[in-house]
């Protein structure tokens, strides 16, 4: 398919299996086992009411009225529970997750206008004052779209300006949306691909993160999906390689979070591994297995992703425990200050025992494609903890509040005020176990 087939096939290509692909990943059959018609304790269509009313009834409210902006484009993040701006900053991860789900809102909900109005809004803004002269893009954006903070090495915003681009193409039938998407992938990865390239997050240049290779094959499987590219598709081996074979460290059963350049284990840091990273990295290999019609490949992951909940779930206090450091029984993390909060995490012993409401995301989605595909019980019974732990220790209670308390200590204690709330991960869990629930009810 070419890039104007890649424009014109939004409309047609159905609802997605797993997280964002057409129909024509169904390739290997879906069996779903009598008596596995219930999810975290709710018949399938009841949690798919509770689920649409979540997603159009609290959240995307809650966005529309205190996170778009109005007057000068954009959309603002750094936000209380209930609304109130603590910052009007925009930091670019921001505004490129925002432009992909209000797109992706319009490409597969109904193709509300205001959706579509709202991706765009988003877009003009980033396009209009993130761009620099030397092709990177500026990492932070006053309210009105001054440089805060250039480019510094932080590829993440970018990635999420590409995937926000791709998706916004296909709503808007933008060729020069795509055109950019796939510029800034092409661009980075010949960035990262340079063995002294240093990310700030972390410890010395020719270290790359695991997180690399979830955006961009995320972003590929998306494209892939759609068109045909040689290049993105030969990204798409390299990101596969690099989550199934050579993150994974069979000592421990687990994926590292971080290799030096030539995949070889970074001293201190190979028997750690970060869970929420690893199971979001999974299940979108998974996606990309359904992509290939790679039967083997999805099975693997999704044994994977059992091993890692079973390592990293607290069945004390509930919920995903954020890193291991295997057999490090006194090992001292260093300080963890989440993107976009004021807080500080420190913790010694073999957990890092911060919890994470992103991460409890990941396992809904990642545990809700291997229940539809084989009602496998320990998707459920993972499925049913995450749901459990967001709604009792993530949820405010506060009638009229729609945020959520993003980042925690092991007990997840109360914050009486955040300073962020998150324009991505919830809302695209709920869209995307929307739609496998359509699927499963169908």
């Amino acid at each position: 398919m070419n890039r104007r087939d890649f424009l014109s096939s939004a409309g047609i290509a159905g609802l997605p299996l797993v997280a964002g692909c057409g129909e024509q990943l169904q390739s290997f059959e879906t069996i779903l086992p009598e008596g596995t018609r219930e999810l975290a304790g709710m018949t399938l269509p009841a949690l798919r009411r509770r689920y649409h009313a979540d997603l159009f009834d609290s959240v995307l409210p809650f966005w529309d009225k205190h996170g778009i902006d109005r007057d000068h484009g954009g959309i603002l993040c750094f936000l209380d529970y209930d609304g109130t701006c603590v910052d009007s900053n925009k930091f670019l991860w921001f505004q490129g997750r925002g432009i992909w789900i209000y797109s992706y809102l319009y490409n597969h909900f109904g193709k509300d206008p205001h959706h579509l109005e709202a991706a765009r809004t988003i877009k003009d803004f980033v396009v209009n004052n993130a761009p620099q002269a030397d092709g990177w893009w500026a990492e932070l954006l006053s309210r009105e779209g001054k440089v805060l903070r250039p480019f510094t090495g932080d590829v993440y915003g970018m990635y999420f300006v590409a995937e926000g681009m791709q998706e916004y193409a296909k709503a808007a039938k933008d060729e020069e949306a795509l055109e950019t998407a796939l510029g800034i992938v092409k661009k980075l990865r010949s960035f990262i691909d340079q063995p002294d390239f240093h990310h700030p997050g972390t410890p010395r240049p020719g270290v790359r993160p695991q997180g690399f290779w979830m955006v961009n094959l995320r972003i590929a499987t998306q494209l892939l999906s759609e068109m045909d590219d040689p290049e993105i598709s030969a990204l798409a081996d390299q990101c596969l390689e690099a989550i199934v074979e050579k993150h994974y460290n069979p000592e421990i059963g687990l994926n590292n979070e971080l290799l030096n350049f030539d995949f070889s284990r970074v001293e201190g840091e190979e028997r750690k591994s970060l869970f929420g990273h690893s199971i979001e990295n999974l299940w979108m290999a998974m996606d990309e297995a359904l992509r290939r019609d790679d039967e083997t490949l999805w099975n693997l992951c999704a044994e994977r992703i059992r091993r890692h909940l079973e390592v990293g779930w607290d069945h004390v206090f509930g919920g995903l425990i954020h890193m291991v450091n295997v057999d490090g029984g006194g090992y001292e993390w260093p300080p963890d200050r989440p993107v976009g909060t004021d807080y500080e995490f420190s913790f010694i012993g073999e957990y890092h025992y911060m919890k994470a409401m992103w991460a409890l995301t990941e396992v809904l989605v990642a545990t809700m494609n291997v229940f539809e595909r084989n009602g496998a019980e320990w998707a459920s019974r993972f499925f049913s903890l995450a749901q459990e732990s967001i709604d009792s220790q993530f949820t405010p209670k506060e009638e009229g509040i729609a945020g959520y308390i993003l980042f925690g200590d092991r007990q997840v204690t109360r914050h009486e005020h955040v300073a962020r709330q998150d324009n991505y991960h919830p809302p695209r869990q709920l869209m995307l176990n929307i739609q496998s629930l359509d699927r499963m009810i169908g």
